[in-house]
């Protein structure tokens, strides 16, 4: 079975905002946080950044790696943390979107990112990594 994405956006776009992959380096690990924000993704990492810092008293490394405008923003961040539900990872600390993140190499991340806004469905079995050959 396939996952279904729904392409069509209403005439309101009460749905489009950016659908956003950013690397963070968070308890010794580099980790991806899938999320949206109808706002810039400026202004939504900086939020993630002051919340992290109250947390953990230091600044992690973040790089914005995707970050893209499309509609239905929440069916499409609700199938990529389906897909990669495996690989969720939680934090040692908790702050604002801290729920989000995942440990899965970001090449991964990306090429389902890429698949999903391109209209393909993802795989319904979720993620699997490839074992190392």
């Amino acid at each position: 079975m396939k996952f279904i994405v729904n392409n069509k956006s209403s005439s309101l776009d009460e749905d489009a905002g950016i659908l956003y992959l950013v690397v963070f380096h968070i308890d010794g690990k580099d980790l991806v946080k899938i999320g949206i924000t109808t706002r810039t993704i400026e202004e939504r990492v900086a939020e993630i950044l002051v919340s992290a810092f109250k947390t953990y008293r230091e600044f992690p490394y973040c790089r914005p790696k995707r970050f893209r405008r499309t509609s239905n923003i929440f069916e499409k961040e609700a199938l990529l943390h389906t897909y990669f539900k495996s690989k969720q990872y939680t934090p040692v600390k908790s702050f604002s979107g801290s729920s989000e993140f995942f440990d899965i190499p970001l090449d991964d991340a990306v090429a389902a990112y890429e698949q999903l806004l391109a209209g393909e469905a993802l795989d319904e079995g979720g993620y699997e990594q490839l074992p190392d050959s």
